[in-house]
């Protein structure tokens, strides 16, 4: 990252070029349609300028509040030399071109992996695109190309000091050739990337512009309201739809993915037709499916072996011969993902060809379902996203899409647009699974631990969303993810996943495994400091010992907050106390210590918390800190007060009465240190979730000598 890089892109089979309307496009290829690419027909291109020199970047991925399109547009920027104010982002279409994850196998937003996907392709579309247009100046000058040089949006002839703009340039640098090899900038000489950037869509969002799949409008709209069966699983026997029918505005009713639909002029007509419908639904096959019977299914098996997911050394040898045995079961709830703007899909089926402005966090998913569904081919199918008014891992899942295609097919020539209510997308989620873990482990008499076994029960989102890529072993990934492979020094560890079906729909929630693996994990690691009589920041920090990174970020945490490892009387005149929390996640290294108190009602105050986070390289150190807060409001609502409760095969939920979240009240101040210590670039969107609620948990431990194994606090208590 430090040097000057040359990267092949003949080798990459990266460009492909097209002139369309005096723009220059550049984007990444399927090579039997590089010769066609244009910007205005959207065939792959992530680069286009025009006449103006406003330069346009198609994303690859999703911007769902997290900053993904600033951060595109900056990548670009960088190395095709032009100010942010130039820069304008559009969502990019589905399809193979756009797929740069995984050596170009796939493409999806999520498990923050957005702006590390794109680093260097994107960079290298804003190089390649800077070195067509220089060469372009310099056929017109008649100069030669290291005359030349290029500053905000500008071609430079040094010495006559000529200058001729990049949307001049634009229609004679689309004739080029794509260059084998672009040099890319060495860090030392970014501009932009590094240094806080203001977002691109602040203003948008700020003054309501911002179009969300909520606000979609077409000529001749129609409006789907949806009422799922309360039991999943359970089919529609019975449907008449005769009362429904005759009132106003009403078009239709019908049988859709999961449950039922009515079809009206407005929003109003439809709930109103949904009322008056008459719907039966069969016995589904898990209809006394619960979420406290589950638990204790759960319960049972914590002792049985499972599938190893990690086997170093001997553990069960080891166990058995230290000066202390420590044991300790956990647990964590169903949650929902509770996005502020609830599902929803518009589609139509015109003229072969099927539209859908959907909020997704997968294009290509979604196109591939549209095809199914539709009976169209894939390049039918057209996906224009909106800003998502949040994902999570939410909109990976699919369910909302469906109904819409379903329905447009129904009512082909006409836009349907499929609206949720709160209660419906509550109660027909895709949630994070409920998991118990034990962990056991040996001390040895000088208190550092000797072996450590945890054993993970339950169900995981990988077996539910993408069951082919489950192994003959079964191991489930996103269920032992954050317990395994983590930094501390333990020389006999073994981790089993033993799996519990679970009934309930399951999903991938913000950080996935990691939000409930870096509960048990640090809260264990805790519990053993305290049977050690070592205060617990000491204690990782031995266990550390050849780790740089992870201690670096750990006492970089510890100084910004003047760790205290015992309670102290604060001003309010209360007791407070510290916790602290380790974890790395998506390439990422956190570490948070929070400040606690007790408050009115017995209830937890979580005053302040600060975090360190080495992402390798903080491309906008501006959003950083944004992404952390927000991370931590999201885990901390969790650990406070989430829990989806299941009874009778449906969720008892229904809004947020009874799924209360973390209020602005309840919400503490953030402090964030930025360490760019140049190892590989992690993700920062979902980092931050994880550490919160054992910092917390362990802060209360230290406060009130109360131990906390179970989420969430306010429901069990402290």
């Amino acid at each position: 990252m430090n040097n000057l890089m040359n990267v092949s892109l003949k080798r990459r089979e990266l460009f492909g070029w097209g002139a369309a309307a005096g723009a220059l496009v550049l984007g990444f290829h399927m090579p039997a349609r590089a010769a066609t690419a244009t910007a205005t027909t959207a065939m792959n291109a992530f680069v286009a300028i025009d006449g103006q020199g406003v330069v346009t970047v198609l994303s690859p991925f999703i911007e769902m509040g997290q900053g993904t399109y600033t951060g595109m547009a900056m990548l670009v920027a960088e190395e095709l030399d032009v100010d942010m104010s130039a820069m304008r982002v559009v969502q990019a279409p589905h399809g193979k071109p756009y797929q740069i994850m995984f050596n170009n196998t796939a493409r999806f937003t999520g498990g923050s992996y957005s702006v590390r996907s794109a680093y260097l392709p994107l960079r290298q579309a804003g190089a390649a695109t800077r070195t067509m247009l220089i060469q372009a100046a310099a056929d017109q000058w008649q100069v030669p190309v290291k005359e030349l040089r290029t500053e905000a949006g500008v071609v430079v002839h040094v010495p006559s000091k000529r200058k001729i703009s990049y949307g001049e340039l634009a229609p004679q640098a689309a004739k080029q050739s794509v260059p084998e090899q672009v040099a890319l900038k060495a860090q030392g000489d970014f501009r932009l990337l590094g240094k806080p950037t203001a977002r691109l869509d602040a203003t948008e969002k700020s003054t309501g512009a911002a179009e969300f799949g909520m606000d979609v409008q077409v000529d001749d709209l129609l409006i789907a309201a949806i009422r799922h069966s309360p039991v999943w699983g359970a089919k529609v026997k019975q449907l008449d739809a005769t009362a429904a029918k005759k009132l106003p505005g009403v078009v239709g009713a019908h049988s859709v993915h999961g449950g039922v639909a009515v079809v009206a002029d407005s929003y109003w007509h439809a709930r109103k037709g949904m009322d008056a419908l008459k719907v039966e639904f069969d016995s589904a096959p898990h209809g006394d499916f619960a979420s406290a019977a589950y638990a204790e299914r759960l319960k049972r098996r914590l002792d049985e072996t499972g599938v190893s997911a990690e086997d170093e050394g001997n553990v069960s040898q080891a166990l058995g011969q230290g000066a202390q045995q420590l044991q300790a079961d956990y647990s964590a709830p169903f949650l929902s993902h509770a996005t502020m703007e609830p599902q929803n899909c518009t589609a139509q089926i015109k003229d072969g060809r099927c539209i859908l402005w959907a909020p997704n966090q997968a294009a290509d998913m979604v196109a591939d379902l549209a095809a199914k569904i539709s009976g169209l081919p894939l390049d039918a199918i057209e996906i224009r996203t909106p800003f998502l008014g949040g994902g999570f891992g939410r909109r990976i899942n699919m369910d909302y899409v469906a109904q819409a295609v379903e329905l447009a097919r129904a009512h082909a020539g006409r836009a349907v647009k499929v609206m949720w209510t709160r209660e419906e997308d509550m109660q027909h989620d895709h949630y994070r699974p409920m998991t118990l873990a034990r962990y056991r482990a040996a001390l040895g008499k000088d208190g550092m631990p000797m072996a450590l076994h945890i054993t993970n029960v339950g169900d995981g989102p990988d077996r539910h969303v993408f069951p082919e890529g489950i192994t003959k072993t079964n191991l489930d990934e996103s269920v032992v993810e954050g317990a395994r492979e983590q930094p501390y020094a333990i020389a006999h560890r073994r981790v089993d996943y033993v799996y519990e079906q679970s009934h309930a729909p399951i999903g991938y929630w913000r950080s996935v495994g990691n939000s409930i693996n870096a509960f048990f994990k640090e809260s264990f690691l805790d519990e053993m400091a305290h049977a050690a009589g070592r205060d617990p920041v000491e204690y990782r920090v031995a266990l550390l010992k050849d780790q740089p990174r992870f201690r670096n970020v750990l006492e970089t945490a510890t100084k910004l907050a003047g760790w205290r490892g015992k309670p102290w009387q604060a001003a309010d005149g209360k007791q407070h106390a510290m916790g602290v929390a380790l974890h790395r996640s998506f390439g990422s290294v956190v570490a948070q210590v929070a400040e606690v108190s007790m408050g009115a009602g017995n209830k937890p105050v979580v005053h302040k918390v600060w975090c360190a986070v080495d992402c390798g390289f903080a491309v906008n150190p501006l959003l950083v800190p944004m992404q952390i807060e927000s991370a931590i409001a999201y885990g901390l609502s969790a650990a406070m007060h989430e829990e989806i409760v299941i009874r009778d095969g449906r969720v008892t939920n229904g809004n947020f009465d009874d799924y209360p979240v973390l209020t602005p009240a309840e919400m503490p101040e953030v402090e964030v240190a930025i360490i760019n210590s140049g190892e590989a670039m992690g993700g920062i969107g979902e980092v931050g979730t994880p550490p919160i609620a054992p910092a917390v948990c362990n802060g209360l431990f230290t406060l009130t000598g109360n131990r906390i194994r179970s989420l969430p606090i306010n429901a069990r208590g402290v």
